[in-house]
């Protein structure tokens, strides 16, 4: 009898479960039938958890502008927030995204090697000058269009042995970090600029295939879940195919 593959496991926040498990009933909901959500005790019940487990929930999605809390009625979706598709939050994945922009998603990869880390690399992803990291550069096609280019670094010492391409073309990084080295991405910090195609040459030789101008472009550090920085990435999005809307909750009344 074979090992038995022992992944990592995923420590699940409770509010943070049922803040996933709301969001993927909101986006479900159709507003024509109403947008009021159940009380706080009900939710409380069908969830099997605490009162103050719901309104942790709560409170996220209205600071994030999803739902409306109006006293004396209750809690309602925000109607505006069911027309939003693509979403700078929460961060998902790139063909995912492409097929809620409404188009048919595919990607080849560009580029896969190992390199070691210059300054900018080394000091962004905490490692010393010169260590082996391997470059990811993929392209994704929205209806056969260049849409996004990814470029991801992620540093060699968190595999025993090179992904192989059956991996890297099945797989997102995510999820070959996951099983190949127990890293779980929890959370990014992004920089966001607009770029030209010349700028964005000095990063990828697919910028002579962008069917644009200039693009999007959001420069991310991925941490996992000891808050270590494991994955530097560069992202460029051809904005004709994708665009991302959010709902801002105002905060402008402060003395």
């Amino acid at each position: 009898m074979g090992e038995m593959e022992i992944l990592p496991m995923e420590k699940v926040n409770l509010s943070n479960s049922v803040k996933a498990y709301l969001i993927k009933y909101i986006r479900g909901m159709d507003a024509k039938l109403g947008t009021k959500l159940p009380p706080e005790n009900e939710m409380a019940k069908n969830f099997s958890v605490s009162r103050v487990t719901i309104r942790r929930a709560l409170d996220d999605l209205e600071k994030e502008g999803l739902i409306l809390r109006i006293h004396g009625k209750g809690t309602f979706v925000n109607p505006d927030a069911l027309q939003i598709k693509t979403s700078l939050l929460p961060g998902g994945e790139f063909r995912q995204l492409i097929r809620d922009s409404g188009y048919e998603a595919k990607f080849e990869i560009q580029r896969f090697e190992k390199l070691l880390s210059d300054g900018e690399v080394s000091r962004k992803l905490e490692i010393p000058l010169g260590t082996p990291y391997y470059l990811l550069e993929k392209l994704y096609f929205a209806d056969q269009h260049p849409a996004i280019v990814s470029i991801d670094r992620v540093p060699c010492e968190y595999f025993n042995q090179d992904p192989d391409s059956a991996e890297l073309n099945e797989l997102s990084i995510f999820h070959i970090l996951k099983h190949k080295a127990g890293c779980i991405i929890k959370r990014d910090k992004i920089e966001i600029e607009t770029m030209d195609l010349a700028k964005m040459k000095h990063y990828s030789s697919c910028s002579e295939k962008m069917e644009c101008s200039s693009v999007l472009c959001f420069h991310g550090i991925n941490y996992d879940q000891n808050n270590r920085p494991v994955i530097l990435d560069t992202e460029f999005y051809n904005t004709d195919y994708i665009r991302f809307n959010m709902i801002r909750v105002k905060d402008v009344y402060k003395d």
